[in-house]
């Protein structure tokens, strides 16, 4: 019987696996396997809730095509050998602390490169007068980059 953790650990690391094969393997996917556990962290919803919602927050029009690799193929394994630490929480957060990514080089969605992607960035107040970036960059691999 396939319990319901190793289905949605399973769409975790084909949620990974669609951005980290053509950003270079599993440290891409690990990164947003993470950030996908923030949100769900966050109380964005739950696990199966933020997979769906994945097409709502992202910097692109369509998410990358699903091309299923070798069981083998061994970025692909270590997704596989990652996941259970993502899911758990017990695996450091490599996105430090994301909630958002997008490939700078892609980014189709004006509200992505307004609000979260802005060269000009969205300033906060901290209360101590400091002017801050709402979405700070957080972590990147190639052009794959991670916003707080």
């Amino acid at each position: 019987m396939l319990k319901q953790d190793d289905y949605i650990k399973g769409r975790l690391v084909e949620m990974g696996w669609r951005w980290g094969k053509a950003q270079g393997g599993h440290m891409a996917g690990q990164l947003v396997m993470h950030t996908i556990a923030n949100r769900v962290r966050c109380g964005w919803g739950s696990w199966l809730q933020v997979i769906d919602k994945i097409p709502t927050f992202m910097a692109e029009n369509e998410m990358p095509p699903l091309e299923h690799p070798s069981v083998w193929e061994p970025a692909f394994v270590k997704l596989l050998h990652t996941v259970d630490g993502v899911y758990d929480g017990s695996t450091p957060d490599l996105s430090s602390g994301a909630l958002y990514w997008g490939d700078l080089g892609k980014i189709e969605r004006q509200w992505f490169k307004n609000l979260i992607a802005a060269t000009k960035p969205t300033i906060v107040e901290d209360g101590s007068g400091v002017e801050l970036r709402q979405h700070p960059q957080v972590a990147n691999i190639n052009s794959l980059t991670f916003f707080q």
